[in-house]
């Protein structure tokens, strides 16, 4: 039976049954849900005509990783791990030298592939209005992805809500698209849904060949525990120690491998809960701390520590051996929650992520570019039957779109991706793991449709019955936001 993905009330991915064996067939059972339509979501006179938007859009690192489209399938990539010698014993000036030994390792990259579809909907449904005072809504605010694209600009008129659903489905994919950049795991595969590596299984140790599974640790990334202590808080570890040491053992690897790592192109990026915390502590921190046998730290001055807190939030930047470091904030990052006393404390990784060495990409991101591996096959079904059961590929061939009906008045459009973050020299990136804060007031919301701890939600998918002259909250349609 063929699976697909679909968005549960919760906001969470479910698999379910395709519904038959052609995977894109509508199955004639319209939705009912309607935009402006008697009981439709904003099937009424009271609304005004602007519709604010309360989304917590994401944020991530997808902003600044380069996008490369591919129809390789399974690359394979080696590095050289070891060169050695059989031995320096010569046992004459004429006998047999020692020989040298290489040793190489393989890494290769997978698809994920995510899949999200608009509800089906009967043509003669579209765009019916209550009555000729429900007024259009406007959105008042942009809905974006993680990398800053914004999917419904502001100002947009939402007058369709088959196009609107379009976009919903752009939304839902990149935010999994954008989690799965970090958190990806291929246990998470089931039927038409896979998951790539992320960030967290390359950015690690145990590495080995892709092909024989042999140990090659020369590949492993720079791991540094904080041991769950709480950021600036007495008796932690220093943070900023502790993120010069990563940066060094980085630098380190990098100029022996024949580079210049003051070239290198590094990024630090973190969850948001952890960046209030890490850029007060740093800025108090930040300066030569003295063995304890040399004497305690002079007292700084505030206004100056202030100053340094502010250009750190302001610039989005953290100095490490007289470098500024960007640091890009990802709500995609795994976190833990943990108490603390009487409060909590939120704890994840911060990631120094190395995306360019000596001018070459090492950690960027692929997709399969379906112009390249099915552009050629719908356009000869569109020259030999005027079409392709309605496929069409945008943004340069990162996204297909399949469109079917059913008896030509009932339809749906799924949209397809598949992508992978790729990390060709996973010992150029390190990330401290368990940094914890306790955020005054509590941790940022997650994003909406993450499905986090923090999301927030909340209202109705209908609107009331236009009741024009009675009361304002009506009591049998349910709890109603106030």
């Amino acid at each position: 039976m063929n699976l697909n993905l679909q968005v549960g009330p919760d906001g969470t991915l479910h698999v379910v049954p395709a519904g038959g064996q052609v995977p894109f067939r509508a199955t004639g059972a319209a939705s009912g849900l309607q935009l402006y339509a008697e009981g439709g979501l904003f099937g009424s006179c009271k609304h005004n005509p602007t519709l604010i938007n309360a989304l917590v859009n994401p944020q991530g690192i997808d902003k600044v990783l380069t996008w490369v489209g591919t129809d390789v399938e399974n690359p394979v990539y080696e590095a050289i791990t070891y060169i050695g010698s059989t031995g320096y014993a010569q046992a004459g000036k004429c006998d047999s030298c020692g020989k040298p030994v290489e040793k190489r390792c393989a890494q290769t990259a997978c698809f994920g592939r995510i899949c999200q579809q608009t509800n089906e909907h009967a043509v003669d449904d579209i765009g019916l209005r209550a009555n000729e005072n429900v007024p259009t809504m406007v959105l008042f605010g942009n809905i974006t992805d993680a990398a800053g694209n914004v999917l419904i600009p502001q100002g947009k008129e939402l007058s369709d809500i088959f196009l609107k659903e379009i976009a919903e489905v752009s939304y839902l994919l990149r935010l999994r698209h954008a989690r799965n950049l970090w958190q990806g795991n291929p246990v998470n595969n089931l039927g038409g849904y896979a998951e790539a590596p992320g960030f967290d299984l390359l950015i690690n140790t145990g590495k080995s060949d892709a092909l024989l599974g042999i140990a090659c640790d020369a590949l492993d990334s720079t791991l540094i525990n904080y041991g769950n202590a709480v950021v600036g808080a007495a008796g932690s570890p220093n943070i900023v120690q502790y993120a010069h040491a990563l940066a060094r053992k980085l630098h380190f690897r990098i100029n022996g491998a024949g580079f210049d790592a003051m070239d290198a192109e590094t990024y630090i990026s973190m969850h948001p809960n952890l960046w209030d915390c890490v850029a007060d502590a740093w800025a108090c921190l930040y300066g030569l701390v003295c063995p304890a046998n040399v004497g305690s730290p002079q007292r700084q001055d505030q206004t100056a520590t202030t100053a340094r807190r502010e250009r750190y939030r302001a610039q989005m930047v953290l100095p490490i051996d007289g470098r500024d470091y960007p640091v890009v904030l990802d709500s995609q990052i795994a976190q833990t929650m943990l108490p603390y006393g009487n409060d909590t404390k939120f704890c994840s990784d911060i990631y120094m992520v190395t995306t360019r060495v000596g001018g070459k990409l090492v950690t960027f991101g692929e997709f399969q570019d379906f112009n390249k591996t099915a552009g050629a096959t719908i356009a000869w079904f569109r020259k030999q039957f005027g079409s392709a059961q309605q496929i069409t590929i945008t943004d340069g061939g990162r996204f297909i779109i399949g469109g079917d009906t059913f008896g030509g008045l009932c339809f749906d459009a799924r949209i397809l991706v598949k992508t992978r973050p790729k990390m060709l020299m996973p010992w150029t990136s390190g990330r401290i793991q368990n940094v914890c804060c306790s955020p005054l007031g509590g941790s940022y919301p997650d994003p909406t449709g993450s499905g986090g701890t923090y999301e927030l939600d909340g209202g109705l998918t209908v609107s009331p019955e236009n009741y024009l002259y009675g009361d304002c909250w009506p009591t049998h349609v349910g709890t109603v936001a106030r």
